[in-house]
Order: structure tokens, then C-alpha cells, then sequence
């Protein structure tokens, strides 16, 4: 794990560190963008002791845990399914967890046209600020600059192949990183992952939509202005956020 913190110049930066840490409740790291492999995820290992306060999993598609290599990598890193039961375990075991909520549906409807753009699927998922609200969870935006152009790719575009996606967890596309490989190592990019502050969340057993709907308008707002926040800071300056 160590070697990859110094293979991508790890670096985790914290706007409220002592909220992260002094948290009497398990957190919910967002982390975006997902782009084509989220593997910055290994930020939040227990080993690498880079995140304060109570112990973070990661958690990514079921998906990923059958393809070769790629399940290896994310169960090195503690990476555990991205589901409700999963979800709903965790935090009621008061611990964290770090998910990108965008998924795969962001790589889907990335634009090689637009390299300058980054996209984030975040309007419509809203499932997990309903979980936030049942457990009383704290939610935190990451921002993981960086991450873009690890890895080069060819994208087959489409809504037949959207749907596909959707339906297997992943997108069937062709990425190649260091030395060319295919699936291989990615690109050594400096990894920064910016940590917002702590978005409170009250504990509510029955969630109205107009609650849900509030709290994830803080959410997504405060994302955007995270990245606005850092950009120009972490090489970022010409490039533009998107969220649909």
C-alpha cells in the first residue's frame, strides 16, 4: 500500500480536519470523479492511517470483483460492494465509508471531444443522502484531482451501450495506462484528494423526498464549490465542471 502512496505522490488535504476527526458518527466520504477506474479509493485504507476519525471501506460495483486483476487491486485496498445492505452495515457498525457516487454512468458519458470538461452524474443519485438521513450520517464531498488522464481509453459510445453498462456495473471499454498495457498500471499522476467540510445530516427514520431533496442540493453545491475552491491550486484551472 505504501508503495503506491509514493508511486502517485499521495497527498490528502483536509478544509476541516478536527470536524472529520472529533465526528462521534461514522462519516460518508463522496468521492468524484469516478473517470475510468477510481482507483485513488486506496486513500481511505485503514494502513495508510491518511483518513481521521472512524475506520473507512471503500465501496465500488459488485462488478469489479469479477474481472482478473482489477479484484485483486480493489480487495488489496479493503474494497467491499456498493449496495444498501452494505451501506446501511457499516454505518450502523459506526463505520465509514468512501463511494463515488457518479458510478460508471459518468464514463459512459465521457467526451474525448471535450478533454477540459469533467462530467459528474450526481442529479439523480440521491439514494445515498436518504441512507445519510436514516443513519444520521455525516456526509463529506472529496474532490480527487488527479486522477483524470491516468489512463488513455477508447470509448464505444451509444444508449444501447449506456444501458449495457447500467445493467453489468461497468462499461466494456479499452484503457490502456503506463507503458501501453491494457488495464495495466496507471499513469503516475499526482493523486490530491481535497476533503470538503462536514456536511451534518439530521437522523430521520422516515426521510421525506423534501428532505432528501434539500440535503442533496447541499451536497451537490458544495462539491462544485470544493472544486472551484482548489482548482487553480492543483492544475485544474483550465478545466470545467459539468454536473448533470
Amino acid at each position: 500500500m505504501s508503495c503506491a502512496e509514493e508511486y502517485f505522490g499521495l497527498q490528502t488535504v483536509f478544509e476541516d480536519e478536527d470536524a472529520i476527526r472529533g465526528s462521534d458518527k461514522a462519516i460518508i466520504f463522496a468521492m468524484e470523479p469516478h473517470d475510468m477506474l477510481p482507483f485513488s479509493v486506496f486513500a481511505f485504507s485503514p494502513y495508510l492511517k491518511r483518513v481521521p476519525g472512524k475506520e473507512a471501506s471503500a465501496l465500488m460495483s459488485s462488478a469489479v470483483f469479477a474481472l482478473p486483476f482489477i479484484k485483486q487491486v480493489y480487495t488489496w485496498v479493503g474494497g467491499n460492494p456498493v449496495d444498501k445492505k452494505t451501506f446501511l452495515s457499516r454505518l450502523g457498525n459506526n463505520l465509514a465509508v468512501s463511494f463515488v457516487p457518479g458510478g460508471v454512468q459518468e464514463v459512459t458519458m465521457m467526451d474525448p471531444n471535450k478533454p477540459d470538461e469533467i462530467l459528474l452524474f450526481l442529479k439523480k443519485r440521491k439514494g445515498f443522502v436518504k441512507i445519510a438521513l436514516q443513519t444520521g450520517s455525516p456526509v463529506v464531498p472529496v474532490f480527487n484531482f488527479g486522477l483524470i488522464g491516468c489512463y488513455k481509453y477508447f470509448l464505444p459510445q451509444g444508449k444501447l451501450m449506456s444501458k449495457f453498462a447500467r445493467l453489468i456495473g461497468f462499461l466494456p471499454v479499452i484503457f490502456w495506462g503506463r507503458f501501453g498495457i491494457p488495464m495495466g498500471l496507471p499513469n503516475p499522476n499526482v493523486q490530491t484528494l481535497v476533503f470538503g467540510e462536514v456536511i451534518q445530516v439530521p437522523k430521520e427514520e422516515q426521510p421525506t423526498q423534501e428532505s432528501i431533496d434539500k440535503h442533496h442540493a447541499l451536497f451537490v453545491d458544495e462539491m462544485e464549490k470544493l472544486f472551484e475552491r482548489h482548482k487553480e491550486q492543483y492544475g485544474y484551472s483550465d478545466r470545467t465542471l459539468r454536473i448533470v
